[in-house]
């Protein structure tokens, strides 16, 4: 009797033993999913930046001489179309992000968003063809919106940086760049009135209150 009671209360510390180790593995688990995550944010956020600073600098290099951006207006991505030709040929854009699905191409950034890349002329009524380009991003979680909002993208005179934009609405109103902020975006320009480049985190994070699908905008000249 007195045996079966020592293994009765083996057992019963055995259990709690397995039930505390399950319990450590648990928390090891939802810990290293939480890590893994927070790793991938900064990694695509870390790789838009740069897809954005070397597309940039690439349109910038790329038309330096005749000094205007025929970009086109919303860039078709049929292979006979002639601003698709200049965007490949040039290699203007990072083969990563383009994408295909069956016979057709799009470009994506690195959420998996959306990508545009065109001239002024698509968002500026009146504006001469060519007299700066536009990047857009679409699709961005709120944390990578607040942190490319609140980059310094080229308040440096010469940087050629015109506006940023982000928010719901990102690049909506963008043509006076006074700082004015309508509903859904935030936008800042170098030596602007009201937001300057960076822009303010408050700021930021006020626009980018976007449940996953903000957007951001960014013009040079």
């Amino acid at each position: 009797m007195r045996n079966l009671k020592i293994k009765n209360n083996e057992s019963g510390r055995s259990m709690i033993e397995m039930l505390g180790v399950l319990a450590i593995i648990g928390v090891l688990s939802v810990g290293g999913i939480a890590g893994y995550s927070k790793a991938m944010m900064k990694y695509r956020i870390n790789k838009t930046i740069e897809q954005v600073s070397l597309i940039s600098q690439n349109v910038r290099t790329f038309f330096a001489a005749q000094k205007r951006y025929d970009l086109g207006v919303g860039m078709s991505m049929n292979s006979d179309d002639p601003y698709y030709k200049i965007v490949t040929k040039a290699k203007l854009i990072p083969e990563e992000m383009w994408s295909k699905d069956g016979i057709s191409m799009s470009i994506k950034n690195a959420f998996g968003g959306d990508f545009e890349l065109f001239d002024e002329s698509a968002y500026t009524t009146g504006a001469s063809l060519g007299d700066a380009f536009v990047i857009y991003l679409y699709g961005l979680p709120q944390e990578a919106c607040i942190e490319l909002g609140t980059l310094d993208w080229g308040s440096a005179a010469g940087s050629g940086l015109i506006s940023v934009s982000v928010g719901k609405n990102a690049g909506q109103g963008i043509v006076g760049c006074d700082g004015s902020t309508d509903t859904g975006q935030s936008i800042a320009c170098p030596n602007g009135k009201n937001i300057s480049v960076p822009m303010p985190i408050d700021k930021a994070t006020t626009a980018c209150d976007c449940n996953g699908d903000c957007q951001f905008f960014i013009k040079y000249k």
